[in-house]
């Protein structure tokens, strides 16, 4: 056997970096990305040349690693430089010119082995080091401080009143054994914390709850983020009661489930305004469009067809996008029937001649643009088949 690939593994070495770091990465505020990129950065020096050099490019900790992103490793050695742990020179210069060094790091970890073992302390003659151990304890003196506040804080929060607490333990108790009947299924750890927000953050009660779930059980509504979804809606729309419920479920939830088993069904609708138009109304995006006419701007099909019309007159490559506009316009002037476009199309037209055109021809936007006597396509390839 004269090759063998584990050797060229041997050659190129191992990503080395001190095992330190893991010891102290909780006080130095290191989560396992920051161990990653300081790992890469440690395997980039190790494979760097000349020696004599202590920092290395953000370039070269890419090459050696091409699976960290340039705005991955931006994002972490940014983080790393405000916490004082690298820092970073030319910061001018473009991103992968960038020079990374490690010594503020070391610095930070040598100072917590002298703390934790004093004996290892240099001589104190040693200026810059005793400043680095001092600061280093006043930096952790603050921490404390601050710990300490924000743990007060949370003291307070905490109801002190032990009855508090089971009356809350009732409610969830409450809800959570409705769910389990109703479910036939011990509640599961998603929607137990689902449980715990409806609760707690949203603030429900326990009969407000049954009666939500009770309507999203109705409907075969059964995944937690789902019923979360419904419940923000409930809070942000400022529902609180079982008629306003009621009518939340009609009007949003069971249209949405009505709309979703509409896409998939034959819609004669469509077609028609597929062939009249040209456009191929297959996709489901497409058909969200017309629908969105249809029943959330509240058109009736004719309006739609007079507005495809209109496309077509004025356009010789429009499409949904030039529908949309057209019926917009009518939605903001509230043109609700075909008769009142037609007079709307009337007067537009009768402004637009009496306007004076200049000498020299400027271009006329696409709604000045005189109507076409328009022919669908399906009528046209008849006509055509004929000849």
């Amino acid at each position: 056997m004269d090759k063998c690939a584990a050797l060229e593994m041997m050659r190129w070495g191992y990503a080395c970096i001190p095992g330190v770091i893991f010891s102290y990465s909780k006080e130095l505020d290191l989560d396992m990305e920051d161990i990653g990129v300081l790992s890469a950065i440690f395997y980039a020096i190790e494979n760097s040349k000349p020696l004599y050099r202590t920092g290395i490019t953000a370039g070269q900790v890419l090459n050696v690693c091409p699976s960290l992103s340039k705005q991955k490793l931006a994002k972490k050695i940014s983080r790393l430089s405000k916490m004082k742990l690298i820092e970073i020179k030319d910061d001018k210069a473009a991103f992968n010119d960038k020079e990374i060094y490690l010594e503020p790091l070391m610095a930070k970890i040598e100072a917590l082995i002298w703390r934790d073992h004093p004996e290892l302390f240099p001589a104190a003659n040693d200026r810059n080091q005793l400043i680095e151990m001092e600061t280093l304890i006043k930096n952790y003196e603050e921490k404390i401080r601050s710990l300490e506040a924000e743990l007060e804080e949370k003291r307070a929060v905490v109801p002190a009143d032990i009855n508090t607490l089971d009356h809350e333990n009732d409610n969830y108790k409450k809800v959570a054994d409705f769910i389990a009947r109703k479910t036939g299924n011990l509640l599961s750890v998603k929607m137990s914390n689902e449980l715990k927000k409806w609760l707690y953050e949203l603030g429900f009660t326990p009969e407000f709850l049954l009666c939500m779930l009770e309507l999203c059980f109705e409907r075969n509504i059964y995944n937690p983020r789902e019923i979360t979804r419904i419940a923000r809606d409930l809070k942000e729309y400022s529902i609180n009661t079982v008629e306003g419920m009621g009518l939340y479920f009609e009007k949003y939830v069971d249209l949405e489930k009505n709309m979703a088993i509409r896409m998939k069904q034959f819609d004669p609708e469509i077609m028609e305004f597929g062939n009249f138009t040209g456009i191929d109304m297959t996709a489901e995006a497409r058909k969200r469009i017309y629908y969105k006419w249809r029943y959330d701007w509240g058109f009736s099909h004719a309006m739609i067809m007079k507005a495809g019309e209109i496309m077509c007159q004025r356009t010789k490559n429009g499409g949904l996008e030039y529908i949309d506009s057209v019926l917009s316009n009518w939605l903001r002037k509230e043109i609700r029937t075909v008769e009142d476009a037609e007079k709307e199309i009337r007067d537009f037209k009768a402004k637009n001649k009496n306007e004076k055109t200049s000498a020299k021809g400027e271009k006329k936007s696409r709604l000045d643009t005189e109507y076409e006597i328009y022919i669908p396509p399906s009528t046209l390839e008849q006509l055509k088949s004929k000849v």
